[in-house]
């Protein structure tokens, strides 16, 4: 599952950039194998570290020269790639995560986690799910090469991998005491687990945020991450607002089964256009009932709800960002659009029905799998031997981002009702 077949997108998307259709992100889109040349053109830090990875004498170890794996372990799915001593990405490993059948989201992995056969369960799944992929890429390798591993996941994904106990994850206050970068050995191959930020901003975005270079410039810039989880942080070098949210498995293809998330929103905004659909996500009278075709998908209300459910608490999410960090929309320099879904999103269609403030939209980049990006970006700083440096920058990330509750926000509430509206937000 996972694998590429020509024409055709990725049946699980690690946001690699090499499916057909991408859209461009810079001009000339993507070059190369991976989502982090366009972040790299974009924020400008690709061409001195991809120095490192060329200098063969910092790889040698043992004798045997190492090659990089990156990691992104999603709730949803696992995905790994592995590169050449080039940065191009030489071949790739993605699979639904097994723990899916403990529930859809953290919560539910927390509570089955409760139990301790659930929880070694859980991290023996994932623990198969990375050896599988070890073992394609010890494949590809020459007897003389051997591998090392940069992995990003969610706190939770994290805390189920290493077999911590989960139960103050899923209790007032969430507190999370192991958000540490974790050096450890998995599959036989040493293992670099970035650090977390909080109970639900995880790994995952401090590789993200280190990938856009966040915590470097001087650019007011917005992160998107939208998954299972939706998460977004807001700033610069100076300051960073994070938050967390339940998107639900809308954007993943879960409000209509098999159908890409990107995909539904360009429907919407196309019906809306046609006042086919009106602004409180109802479709006309004579599609209420059994719903509407548009080309292969049946559009049903059930699906529009999951998608105006899942945009509304990331436009309020987004609100609460801008409120907090004392700018209005038009003051953000940078929307870097994160994951699969990110990679096929109009911005323009994610502002027509409300997802994105209109104002965003012209400013939005695609960002690829940030999570992976920002591993690969680690993956040049451990192996040019310039592992100080890097626990510095991390160390920055995750002690200067402020994490916010949005449920406690005053005017979320609102900010949520409101973005249950299929409108242009100015």
């Amino acid at each position: 599952m996972g694998e590429r077949i020509a024409g055709l997108r990725c049946h699980i998307c690690t946001g690699c950039g090499l499916c057909p259709g991408v859209r461009a992100a810079v001009k000339g889109g993507p070059t190369g194998a991976n989502g982090l040349r366009v972040l790299a053109e974009i924020m400008g830090f690709w061409a001195g570290e991809k120095n490192g990875l060329l200098t063969g004498g910092a790889f040698l170890q043992g004798g045997k020269r190492e090659r990089l794996v990156t990691v992104d372990v999603g709730t949803t799915t696992i995905a790994m790639l592995l590169y050449d001593r080039n940065g191009n990405v030489a071949d790739r490993y993605v699979a639904v995560n097994p723990q899916s059948e403990f529930g859809a989201d953290v919560i539910s992995r927390i509570q089955a986690a409760e139990k301790e056969e659930w929880a070694r369960k859980m991290r023996r799944q994932v623990e198969g799910v990375l050896e599988h992929g070890i073992g394609k890429f010890l494949r590809r390798i020459g007897q003389e090469e051997s591998l090392r591993m940069v992995l990003a996941a969610n706190t939770t994904m994290t805390y189920l991998l290493m077999g911590w106990d989960c139960e103050e994850l899923g209790h007032a206050p969430f507190m999370a005491g192991h958000l540490s970068v974790v050096n450890t050995v998995i599959a036989n191959v040493p293992c670099f687990i970035f650090p977390g930020v909080s109970a639900f901003v995880g790994g995952d975005i401090a590789a993200g945020i280190y990938a856009c270079g966040m915590g470097e410039k001087d650019n007011l810039t917005l992160l998107v991450d939208l998954g299972t989880n939706g998460e977004m942080v807001l700033g610069n070098r100076d300051r960073r607002i994070a938050c967390a949210t339940a998107a639900g498995p809308a954007f993943e293809g879960g409000a209509n089964r098999g159908v890409w998330g990107a995909d539904m929103v360009g429907i919407l905004s196309r019906l809306r256009q046609e006042d086919i659909l009106d602004e409180t996500g109802l479709l006309s009278e004579e599609y209420f009932e059994r719903g509407i075709r548009v080309g292969n998908v049946l559009v049903t209300q059930k699906s529009i709800r999951a998608i105006q459910m899942a945009k509304a608490a990331i436009a309020a999410g987004i609100g609460v960002l801008l409120n907090l960090y004392h700018v209005k929309a038009e003051q953000v320099e940078k929307v870097v659009l994160a994951g699969g879904f990110g990679y096929y999103l109009k911005p323009e269609e994610a502002a027509e029905i409300g997802l994105l403030p209109e104002k965003l939209a012209p400013k939005a980049v695609t960002g690829g799998n940030t999570a992976l990006a920002g591993a690969l970006r680690a993956g040049y700083e451990l192996l040019g031997g310039r592992k100080e440096q890097l626990l510095e920058r991390l160390e920055s990330i995750t002690a200067g981002t402020e994490v916010v509750n949005l449920a406690s926000e005053a005017g979320f509430e609102e900010r949520y009702l409101s973005g249950m509206m299929l409108k242009i937000i100015k």
